[in-house]
């Protein structure tokens, strides 16, 4: 009697370490998913800030005598980011971009740039957006 105790005692015994040995892997195996997905994601607020710097940069560092900018399609390891302007002028012709005509002069050469980033990847689908409004 006492034998078969003991044997029935140390099935249970290595059942439960196996169910414990089990949710450990589990675990570890979560743990290293979303690790890798903190660090997709934070590649990508920083894709999202350095295009919004390099809309704005471009922004200033283009001559509107030769027109407006339109769009601007940037590609990261990872990402694709698409950047798009909205002008709003006082003398606003929709032929160089889009554009909202406004009556005021302190606002006139204001610009909303509009920030995409998507992921490349098929198996993380991520988008982010960053919607900012540069002053002249």
């Amino acid at each position: 009697m006492k034998k078969g105790f003991s044997l029935l005692l140390s099935i249970i015994f290595l059942m439960i370490m196996a169910f414990i040995g089990a949710m450990v892997i589990s675990f570890s195996a979560s743990s290293a998913h979303h690790s890798s997905n903190l660090f997709l994601d934070t590649k990508a607020d920083l894709a999202l800030k350095s295009s919004t710097a390099y809309a704005i940069l471009a922004l200033h560092g283009h001559n509107f005598k030769n027109g407006l900018i339109n769009e601007i399609n940037l590609s990261y390891p990872f990402f694709n980011s698409n950047i798009k302007f909205h002008y709003f002028l006082t003398n606003c012709s929709s032929t160089d971009a889009n554009c909202s005509a406004i009556k005021t002069q302190d606002s006139n050469g204001t610009v909303l740039v509009y920030v995409t980033v998507t992921s490349k990847l098929p198996n993380y689908p991520l988008r982010k957006v960053k919607v900012t409004l540069q002053m002249p």
